[in-house]
């Protein structure tokens, strides 16, 4: 959780672009009924709540052992580590607290690549990479995609010729965005999405900062949302390691 005090010129949207989360996200964890802020005003991020893990350095066949954070849950701490929730639950049965030390079961940490999924009324979005883990330098596949799962045409509106964004976050701080450097169209365009039409974005990460700079090691979040008015507060995330 983080604490963020709006600075004069601050709107919603910007503060959920700087964090990483959606506007509705912010209005709900500090019931605001409606996107009026005032400098001075502090709002709790309650997504951007992701505790590093303590790991210490035992050897191979020791447990991993994670103290719980407060506000923590089994399903948090499984993603966190990228783990079956059903594994970490039978190697900890029972309810949790902050404090406790719980044992994540080394044999099943490598699983598949992260996907997480946000259903809209009348879309699908789901953002995945290649693998979890990557080694330094390698580069990181990220895809978004978008299905229209109802039984009608939909229109989306885009403000520009930009139609998703890819963010690279450590904690609260913006390592990468993808839209950096590139031009778009100013054009408002209203494309046409067929039921059961599925459109994929894909960029690849090199695992460089916005100035070009080589990232050091460690645990990113992976942002991305659709850039068009009826998608855009749609905001996805998941977790990706670099060792």
């Amino acid at each position: 959780m983080a604490i963020y005090v709006v600075q004069p010129g601050d709107t919603l949207w910007s503060i959920a672009r700087l964090f990483g989360v959606s506007e509705q996200e912010i209005m709900t964890a500090n019931n605001l009924v409606s996107t009026e802020l005032f400098p001075g005003q502090e709002l709790v991020i309650v997504a951007v709540q992701q505790p590093t893990p303590h790991r210490p350095p035992v050897p191979s066949a020791s447990p991993t052992v994670h103290v719980v954070q407060p506000n923590e849950t089994l399903f948090s701490i499984a993603r966190h580590y990228g783990i079956p929730l059903t594994e970490l639950v039978r190697a900890n049965p029972g309810l949790i607290r902050a404090g406790q030390r719980l044992y994540i079961p080394e044999e099943v940490v490598s699983v598949g690549p992260p996907r997480e999924k946000r259903e809209t009324e009348y879309f699908r979005l789901l953002l995945s990479t290649d693998r979890t883990t990557y080694s330094r330098g390698a580069s990181v596949t990220i895809r978004l995609a978008k299905t229209n799962t109802c039984r009608r045409t939909q229109i989306l509106t885009y403000p520009s010729g930009q139609r998703y964004e890819f963010e690279l976050r450590q904690n609260n701080r913006l390592i990468w965005r993808w839209s950096d450097g590139h031009a778009f169209s100013q054009a408002v365009q209203r494309v046409q999405i067929r039921p059961g039409e599925t459109t994929t974005f894909s960029e690849e990460w090199h695992q460089t900062d916005s100035a070009g700079r080589q990232v050091e090691p460690g645990r990113y979040r992976v942002v991305a949302w659709n850039t068009a008015r009826e998608l855009r507060e749609e905001v996805i995330t998941i977790y990706i390691q670099i060792r």
